[in-house]
This record gives structure tokens, sequence and C-alpha cells, in this order.
């Protein structure tokens, strides 16, 4: 009876041991990640220059408020000798997401807007060209928007 109790609990205890071997292997075994991938290169539609800007005139400016996400920095409008207008970024920042854009609208809920670009690059200084069909008299307000999920991310109000 004794070799009995003895061979059951060898046999339990290495039982045991091979579940806690089991369980720790399956515990510690790497997640895979899911993150989005991040958009680093600077928007395509760049045509201007930061030395550029010397020869023209600022004629709205405004600082960036978070949205939903934090977003940082100052932005312009520059207006060259040819009433051609750009839209400067300075030191900005916010967080990636996917299917960022810059709108150009009458307030930060996107009413009568311009899209200005699809290609936002998050961090840093940048220039983008601002269309004719934008009514800088009304579309005062620069936002950065989340069109997949209907997400403000930040805005700015140009004075």
């Amino acid at each position: 009876m004794k070799n009995f109790i003895c061979i059951s609990a060898l046999l339990l205890c290495t039982l045991a041991c091979r579940k806690d071997s089991l369980d720790s292997v399956v515990m510690t075994m790497p997640m895979q990640e899911t993150t989005e991938p991040k958009e680093t290169s600077a928007p395509t539609s760049q045509v201007v220059s930061m030395t550029d800007l010397q020869n023209q005139t600022i004629i709205l400016q405004g600082t960036f408020t978070s949205g939903v996400h934090t977003t940082s920095g100052k932005v312009f409008i520059y207006e060259d000798k040819n009433k051609n207008y750009s839209l400067v970024f300075e030191n900005f920042k916010t967080d990636a997401g996917p299917d960022l854009r810059i709108y150009l609208a009458e307030d930060k809920v996107l009413t009568n807007f311009t899209q200005i670009t699809d290609k936002v690059n998050t961090n840093g200084s940048y220039i983008l060209p601002i269309p004719a069909t934008v009514d800088l008299k009304k579309q005062t307000t620069v936002v950065i928007w989340c069109k997949a999920f209907s997400v403000l991310f930040g805005s700015a109000s140009l004075k």
C-alpha cells in the first residue's frame, strides 16, 4: 500500500510539474504587436521651402489646441506677391493615427471645410499650399481630423 501511495504521489507531482511548465511557456510567449504603421514622411504636397517665406507676408496665425489627442504647435497663413497662400506648420506635433487629414474649415466641427492634405506629417515644421477654392474670410480654422473614426485630433483658430 505504501508503494501505491508513493507512486501515486510521484505521478501526481510529475503531472503537476508538467502542467506548471506548460502554463508558464504559454503565459510567457511574446504577444504579437498590432500597432498601426506611423506616418513618417513629409507631405508630398510641400512646394515651398522655409527660406522662401522671407518674401511673403503672414496674414493669419494660430496655436493648436488638443482635441481627443494631444496636439501642439503654431500655424500661419502666408501670402506671396502673386496672392498664393501657404499653410505653415511650426513645431507641430500630434499623435499618429489612421487616415489623418488636414482641413481648413469655418469651425472645428468641419462646417464648410476644404481638405488641404491626406498626408499628415505628425511632427515638425513644414509648408502646404492652400487651394484657390479656400475662402480665408470664412475658413479660418485648421483642423487635424481622423476621417476613419470621425475624431478631432486638434485644431487652431486663425486670427
